[in-house]
């Protein structure tokens, strides 16, 4: 089993975008009364922290530069990385192959700050794929997934 490095590190994300990432999470605020917002259609991510890794995966794909975040807010710390030990491995092999750097690879905080970075570029682009008007969210990211896999 994998060790997480990156447990003490919180995930930092621009608080412009915090009610847009709850909308589309079931760790998000209750929908009052409207039962259909809770359907995977709607909401197709469990917690924030799948939302911003997804983000993190469309930066990566899209071969976006990292963006310092401002004025955020941390849903959670990197410990929640631990559950999936696999995203911490990924996020470091990520690291090491964009920036061609192996000593990188010694400084735990500089790859989640990267990382970090990435998933703020990623999550404007994100957030448009959802809020596509013709497709529910759910089918919307399924379809640019797939259009993903076609390059």
């Amino acid at each position: 089993m994998s060790n997480n490095p990156f447990t003490a590190f919180p995930i930092d994300i621009p608080k412009k975008y915090q009610e847009a990432i709850k909308k589309y999470c079931k760790t998000g605020e209750a929908r009052e009364g409207k039962q259909e917002k809770w359907k995977p259609e709607f909401t197709p991510f469990e917690r924030q922290v799948d939302f911003w890794f997804m983000a993190f995966l469309i930066a990566v794909n899209k071969e976006l530069e990292p963006i310092k975040g401002t004025d955020t807010y941390t849903p959670i710390s990197g410990e929640i990385l631990s559950r999936d030990p696999k995203r911490a491995d990924f996020m470091r092999l990520v690291v090491l192959g964009i920036t061609e750097k192996f000593d990188i690879l010694a400084d735990n905080k500089a790859i989640f700050n990267y990382c970090i970075g990435l998933a703020n570029a990623g999550i404007p682009y994100l957030i448009q794929i959802l809020e596509d008007p013709d497709d529910r969210p759910l089918w919307a990211i399924l379809g640019e997934l797939e259009s993903l896999t076609e390059s």
